[in-house]
């Protein structure tokens, strides 16, 4: 319609009219015909209509009707005139109104009674706050819309009008960033806008329809009601700016986009997963499923329904073969939702992209897609975030997006969705199942969030539907499907036409019958008609292909679109052309990792770019080049990619995958060779780590190319994707590769590139596989794996420190080290304490700052979990015992039990804090949220053999199944135990599962069923503490307090045979070997035993080696190693078969080291610890000299050398002195048992005859060191604990220091006390000692101070010795009284000047707890030192450190920012040579900083020896080495590239 413009004589378009009588409506009928867009032989006619038979035709709903001449023939016209759309909005608005308007009492009567559902959120409007604002709002926004379409009203009203409006945008805008919190502030705004809104609405809505209808309002009428219209309009100016000030916009947006990124930033959500806007049906098609399931997403779920319900789970899921459209019809439904916003998130996967593959990268972009549209669930989500600054997008990121949900109290006005497509291309069936279960969880917990599952209709998938009651929606059952797929091929023919420019005319080119016979062909896949609209567009006239085709008889749907592929292929490639099938091979071999460009497919396999390029244009139906991903080359769809590798391709075209890897494999290593180099991405400085380099991510893409950077991630992949062994020129290629740098410079790529791990599990595949390649190759693997495993940190967080703080520290006999260290020259160098080869096994398995409670091999036997009374969990590498990343954390108490999954995948392990956790054994991320439901300890669980189930047993004396991928609880827990139940076990059949438990019995249950089979299995006398099924399910094996170790028939439940006898104390643990051929067991003993499992018989001596209660015992996967778990800390491997330990550890004392000694002729020391134990160490090389004493029932707690050298005596904490022959061990006479309580100190006459001791009965007694014989009556005086004594030099004299503070000087031969005590400490004496002279007596005290006394004089000589900041335990005179040495609670050691009493150096520091015992070597040049810390130090006393040295910093050109972090232990030109750090100069993860940035970092295993001032520590164990640092050569910082010698 038209309206004719006077101003401008033109005409006008008209989509509404006014009529009025007097008017006069020129219809105006035109028509004619067009081809190709030109139209020709136009024709047009009029007739004239008045208004008054206008309006009468409007209001009696009838046509016009005008006879009238067109192309000089009698025509007729025939035309109705319909409502405008004003008036049609106006009638359906007025009866809205009305409806509000009567609500209104009711409405207001619900706010004053009730709170409103305090909705307001991220993406929720101010009109949502509750049901009146809706309405209210609804009908202001009617009124509104009514306004816009009037053009002449009264100046009032449209006041008022623009009044409503500036409010409206600003209330109705969405307040994204509004908190919950706010509501209340919010509430009485809302009820004035409700009040505000309905009067003035209600009156231009009258105001209108009175327009509408030609009555206005008089002039009177307008003055009356101006002035309430004026106040009206004041009303919304006031409201308006208390909404401002309530919440401001501003403020609260900014909080928004910081939060989104700040989540953004932790969990990188996959942008390129979400669903895309361009992309989906075609309009018109697939309407009935978009609809359906926008109208599901619609339905409210009841929160009064149980959440299990498997009615309304609140998931839907939608199937279909390949090629139905399932995609299409996401991107549909994902844009149908988001427009109602609804849309909480989305993920499409894909099998041929490494992203879009993996389970894993789902929850963040979920995670993040919920949290950008819901305010509570994102404050949530950032706060669980900052609070554990861990929490990344591989970690726990399932238990991120589950918790926060669960804890949620409020909840959207609307229901949100998710939609996942194709979850069939990604992970494997148990991660999909497990992902499934927690979104279905999910949903239970939170009736507004609805989750839609797009996929086929795979084995695992559909099973898990069905178990959870979902029927599932087949796409292949839609009754439009045909009309869809038929109007779907109309279209893409036409577009083809007009593509090609084929002539439609007289008829289109794909006639009715051509159509039918397409869409028969198609078989209801929508990717046929779209292939083969892909497939003619490559050819000038597609007719004669079409024709071709379409011959012949139709088949069934999925050969007709391999016959379709086929012909796309066989129309463009020469199957004999070497260069095309190689170009295939490439793009499909790479396909399962990255698609990688044109220019990289031809730069990899050395075919020019125009060929690759030429190559991939003729075959565009199949293929394409993705623009989000550098213009790689993939699939059209992954059924292609599937037809070119699988049996339906002819021979001639299909791919070979073998080849493809195998060629795939060297040209990644011969790309690696050519283009890796030293500091590829030219680093200025090594002071800042990777995360600080702001464009780092710009520098690898300028520097490395996409074919280097896919050759370092995948090289290993190709080449261990084939079992036969490698080629000569693979191995040739691989052993020059790890032999030079270029495996240094392959790191540093993965460094910048944020993907060590990659290559962690690069090599580890390489061993994996290891019998593909030769020995010398695995040798080589082996070493780089220790390399990247030893030093991960560094490598991972700054590229240069893998050269600058990782090399270094390189075995010396490391091939990597003998390759690199003649081009690193300038590098800092450990100048003492650099291992020659990497850490013995014995060296590992050390971590757990707890008793180790349950061990378990990996199903592949490469791995190791541990769970300790440290509440952590550990994974080791099983050949090396070296920690795999960092510890598990999650559990708050400890960790009593852990199990593989039997794929290898997850990690289970349940603890005391009543909760089993799971996680991913690769990543060690939490899988999902806690199982919880015990009321009580979780003490055991394990994986049924199918990995679908675990079974837990628990102190609250029951056993519970779980469902492995859910979570869930199956059935009702088993009840029938009297007690605690403390092993649980699946038979390996998968029947049956078997506990033990407190209540001396066995029981049996179907694993089915959860229900007890038989009665219980009764024949142990104490608690079952272990249990356990042979291989072939028949028997088992169970291990008991009472000592005992019985066999079962698991048929029957009888006990086989005898008990098998042997251990001194209660059974903790008992294991089948793999072929059921033996049994082994461990004990609170300290032992372990193997035995043959038919006769009972031990097959070898009991396994010693620990130090306290084995608590778990543990066969590798091929029966030739077991693995033990203490209480001592420890993990030990042994020898199946011999029974002997894989590597023999270095023993040293297991609990405090409370005293010690150098023998007289100073070769070896004496120590005694409260583990009951004396030992005798080499003292030049720390080695233990014999085994250790063991005839204490008690901790030693004193120890002392006869003069001569040739016994020992020791005093514990039983009250027991015995004496020792020093070179056999054996004990010389009877205990000595005079005291009452335990002795504290014992000490020889110098002349050798007498022993003297000190105890805690107050008492001193001296004993004949021949007899044993007590000397006369004991010494009394003293009226606290003798803590020390000792003879005077001459042998005359004994003195003793007490508690009561008191130094007391006897007569040795009279027994009696000379003169009165020494009033020397009121904190109490720990520790005396007499001057080599005899003229002088120094004490130590609990009070921090050192006193000298003058013996002669009984006075103190000068002032207090004070430095010390705790307790004084020890002091001791140097042999040639010039020196002292004292020990303290401190941690340190600190050597003084006898004479002047002035500190002689710093501290020395090297212990970990408090220092017990101090002495002097008998030539002077070394103290020794005990602590708490189970260790001995050795120090020289030649080298104490002085750090008032920073004249030596300038020589080495450090920063001056870093001279309180350096400890020189010597003086002079060579102290550059020979540093220490300061404890407090390295942080947690062993990094020592500067201002600039990082310096360099150390070891966890040279950290304590690189701080410590000792020369030695005993037992010699490498992670107590002595570490000495040179920097005068080392270049740094700006200078770091100068560290590089070789050309570059």
């Amino acid at each position: 319609m038209m309206r004719h413009d006077d101003h401008t004589a033109t005409w006008k378009p008209l989509h509404s009219l006014k009529i009025q009588s007097i008017a006069k409506i020129t219809v105006t009928v035109k028509a004619g015909r067009s081809v190709a867009g030109i139209s020709f032989r136009k024709l047009e006619t009029r007739v004239d209509v008045s208004g008054q038979e206008a309006i009468e035709a409007f209001w009696e709903s009838r046509a016009l009707v005008i006879a009238t001449t067109f192309d000089s023939q009698p025509a007729i016209v025939t035309f109705k005139i319909r409502p405008s759309p004003t008036l049609q909005t106006t009638y359906e608005y007025v009866i809205k109104i009305q409806e509000d308007v009567k609500k209104y009492t009711m409405l207001a009567e619900s706010l004053i009674e009730k709170e409103p559902d305090t909705s307001l959120n991220y993406g929720v409007s101010l009109t949502e706050v509750n049901p009146m604002t809706k309405n209210a709002s609804s009908l202001a926004n009617v009124t509104l819309n009514l306004l816009k379409e009037q053009k002449s009203y009264d100046e009032v009203v449209s006041n008022l009008a623009t009044s409503m409006e500036e409010f409206l945008l600003f209330a109705d805008r969405p307040l994204e960033d509004a908190f919950y919190d706010d509501a209340e502030l919010l509430e009485p705004i809302v009820e004035r806008f409700y009040k505000l809104i309905v009067e003035p609405a209600t009156f231009i809505c009258g105001y209108v329809r009175n327009r509408l209808t030609d009555k206005s309002f008089e002039s009177s009428t307008l003055l009356e009601e101006e002035k309430i219209i004026r106040d009206l309009a004041g009303q919304f100016k006031r409201l308006e700016k208390d909404l401002d000030l309530t919440v401001p916009e501003a403020t609260l947006r900014a909080i928004t986009n910081i939060e989104k990124e700040f989540i953004r930033e932790r969990l990188h959500p996959f942008d390129k997963a979400s669903y895309q806007d361009d992309r989906g049906c075609m309009d018109g098609t697939r309407t009935r499923v978009i609809n359906d399931s926008s109208s599901w997403v619609d339905q409210s779920r009841d929160y009064d329904t149980p959440s299990q319900s498997s009615t309304d789970n609140g998931m839907l899921w939608i199937y279909g073969m390949p090629g139905i459209g399932k995609s299409a019809i996401a991107h549909s439904i994902c844009r149908r939702l988001h427009e109602n916003r609804q849309l909480a998130g989305s993920f499409f996967c894909r099998r041929d992209d490494p992203i879009l593959s993996d389970t894993k990268r789902i929850p963040p972009t979920l995670i993040y897609g919920l949290a950008s549209v819901f305010r509570p669930y994102r404050n949530l989500v950032a706060q669980a975030l900052r609070d554990d600054p861990q929490i990344g997008p591989d970690l726990a990121c399932v238990e991120l997006f589950l918790s926060p949900l669960q804890s949620l109290k409020a909840r959207p006005l609307r229901t949100l969705a998710v939609v996942i497509d194709a979850l069939d291309e990604c992970g494997e069936p148990a991660t999909r199942m497990q992902l499934l279960g927690h979104l279905l969880k999910a949903c239970q917990q939170n009736k507004w969030l609805k989750v839609i599952v797009i996929s086929r209709p795979e084995k695992d998938i559909r099973s898990f539907f069905n178990a959870t009651g979902v029927v599932g929606q087949d796409l292949g059952q839609d009754d439009h499907s045909r009309t869809d797929i038929r109007h779907f091929t109309k279209v893409r023919m036409k577009i083809v036409a007009e593509e090609l420019h084929v002539s439609q005319n007289p008829e289109p080119w794909v006639g009715e019958r051509q159509l039918d016979h397409i869409v028969n062909r198609s078989g209801g896949l929508f990717l046929f008609v779209e292939t083969l609209g892909q497939y003619l567009m490559k050819y000038r006239n597609p007719k004669q292909p079409l024709d071709r085709l379409l011959a012949g008889p139709a088949e069934e749907a999925s050969i007709e679109l391999h016959k379709l592929y086929l012909a796309a292929i066989e129309s463009r490639v020469d199957s004999e052309e070497a260069e095309s099938r190689l170009i295939a091979r490439a793009v499909i071999g790479v396909a399962p990792h990255r698609a990688l460009c044109d220019e990289a497919i031809a730069a990899l396999t050395g075919i020019e770019t125009g060929i690759v390029s030429s190559w991939v244009d003729d075959l565009g139906s199949l293929l394409y080049r993705d623009t989000t991903i550098q213009r790689g080359i993939r699939v059209r769809h992954i059924s292609i990619f599937e037809y070119l590798i699988g049996p339906f391709c002819p021979l001639d075209f299909r791919i070979d995958l073998k080849q493809a890897n195998i060629e795939l494999g060297v040209y990644c290593l011969r790309t690696m060779m050519t283009e890796l180099r030293f500091n590829i991405c030219e680093l200025e400085t090594s002071y800042r780590s990777n995360a600080e380099i702001q464009d780092l991510n710009e520098r690898v893409r300028d520097n490395i190319s996409d074919i280097l950077q896919y050759s370092c991630l995948y090289w290993c992949n190709h080449l261990c994707s084939s079992l036969e062994p490698a080629s000569k020129e693979i191995c040739d290629y691989l052993d020059t590769f790890l032999r030079g740098e270029r495996v240094l410079y392959w790191l540093e790529v993965l460094s910048v590139m944020g993907k060590v791990p990659a290559g962690i599990g690069a090599l580890r595949l390489i061993l994996a596989c290891n019998k593909i390649f030769n020995e010398g190759i695995v040798n080589l693997v082996e070493d780089i794996l220790r390399f990247v495993l030893a030093f991960s940190a560094p490598i991972s967080t700054s590229a240069p420190h893998i050269y600058l703080s990782a090399l270094p520290f390189t075995p010396s006999d490391s091939s990597l080290w003998k390759t690199a260290c003649t081009s690193f020259p300038k590098l800092m160098t450990v100048s003492e304490g650099q291992m020659t080869k990497w850490l013995k096994i014995e060296d590992l398995w050390k971590g757990h700052t707890g008793g180790i409670m349950d061990i378990a091999y990996s199903p592949d036997g490469l791995n190791v979990v541990s769970g300790s009374h440290d509440n952590t969990v550990r994974i080791w590498d099983a050949k090396t015992g070296a920690p795999i990343g960092e510890p598990l954390k999650g559990h708050t108490e400890r960790v009593t039990s852990v199990a593989y999954s039997p794929d290898g995948r997850n990690i289970i392990s349940g603890s005391w804090d009543k909760m089993i956790r799971i996680w991913e054994a690769a990543t060690g991320t939490p899988v999902a949220e806690p199982l919880t439901g015990h009321i009580d300890a979780v003490t055991s669980i394990a994986y049924s053999p199918d990995g679908k189930y675990i079974v837990s047993g628990s102190f609250d004396c029951t056993v519970r199944i779980w469902n492995a991928a859910t979570g869930t609880p199956i059935g009702e827990p088993s009840r029938g135990h009297a007690d605690n139940i403390t092993s649980v076990a699946y038979s390996p059949d998968g029947f049956s599962i078997v506990s033990g438990s407190f209540d001396h019995t066995l029981r049996i249950w179907n694993a089915a069923t959860g229900a007890p089979v038989g009665k219980p299995l009764k024949g142990h006398t104490h608690v079952v503490e272990s249990v356990a099924y042979s291989p072939d399910s028949q028997y088992i094996v169970s291990g008991s307090w009472d000592k005992m170790i019985r066999i079962w028939d698991a048929a029957t439940g009888t006990p086989l045979g005898a008990p098998l006898a042997g251990h001194t104390d209660g059974i903790q643990s008992v294991a089948y070997s793999p072929n059921g051929q033996n049994i082994v067991s461990s004990s609170n003993d300290h032992t372990i035993r193997i035995w043959d499992a038919k006769t009972g018989v031990p097959v070898c001596e009991p396994l010693n080696g620990h130090s306290r209660s084995v608590a778990s015992i543990t066969y590798s996967p091929n029966g030739r190693n077991i693995a033990s778990g203490s209480s001592d800390k420890t993990i030990r491997t042994w020898d199946a078969v011999t029974g002997t330990p894989i590597a023999e550890p270095l023993m040293g004392h297991t609990n405090l080291v409370m005293d010690l000694a150098y023998s007289p002729d100073g070769n070896s020391i004496v120590s005694c610890s409260w583990d009951r134990n004396i030992r005798i160490w080499n003292a030049e090389t720390g080695f233990s000299a014999n085994v250790p004493f063991k005839a204490h029932n008690n901790g030693i707690q004193s120890v002392a050398y006869s003069p001569d050298g040739r016994n020992i005596v020791s005093g514990d904490v039983g009250n027991l002195i015995r004496i020792w022959d020093a070179k056999t061990g054996g004990p010389v006479a009877e205990p000595l048992k005079e005291h009452t309580r335990d002795v504290k100190s014992v000490a020889y006459s110098p002349d050798g005859r007498n022993v003297a001791s000190g105890s805690s009965d107050q008492t001193i007694r001296i004993w004949d060191a021949v007899t044993g014989a007590p000397v006369g009556e004991p010494l009394k005086g003293h009226k606290g604990f003798v803590a020390s004594i000792i003879y005077s030099p001459d042998g005359q004299f004994i003195a003793s220091g007490s508690y009561d503070g008191t130094i007391q000087v006897w007569d040795a031969a009279a027994r009696s006390p000379i003169g009165e005590p020494l009033n020397a400490h009121p904190g109490g004496v720990t520790s005396i000692a007499y001057s080599p002279d005899g003229r002088n007596i120094v004490s130590g005290s609990f009070d921090n101070t050192i006193r000298i006394w003058d013996v002669m004089t009984r006075t103190p000589v000068g002032e207090p010795l004070r430095g010390h900041t705790d307790g004084v335990g020890s002091v001791e005179y140097s042999p040639d009284g010039r020196n002292l040495a004292s020990g303290s609670f401190d941690r340190t050691i600190r050597i003084w000047d006898a004479i002047t009493g002035a500190p002689i150096g710093d501290p020395l520091k090297g212990h970990l707890g408090p220092i017990t015992s101090v002495a002097y070597s008998p030539d002077n040049r070394h103290v020794i030192s005990g602590s708490s810390d189970h260790t001995i130090c050795v120090w020289d006393t030649r080298q104490i450190p002085n750090n008032d040295s920073t004249v030596s910093l300038g020589i080495m050109g450090l920063p001056p920012q870093i001279s309180d972090k350096i400890l020189f232990t010597s003086s002079g030109p060579n102290a550059v040579s020979s540093i220490a750090l300061d404890p407090k100069a390295l942080d947690s993860e062993g990094w020592v900083r500067c201002d600039d940035g990082i310096l360099l970092w150390v070891p966890e295993d040279c950290r304590r020896g690189v701080t410590s001032h000792a020369i030695r520590t005993i037992p010699p164990e490498a992670r107590l080495r002595c570490v000495r640092l040179d920097l005068s050569d080392f270049k740094y910082g700006n200078s770091w590239t100068d560290a590089y010698y070789g050309s570059r």
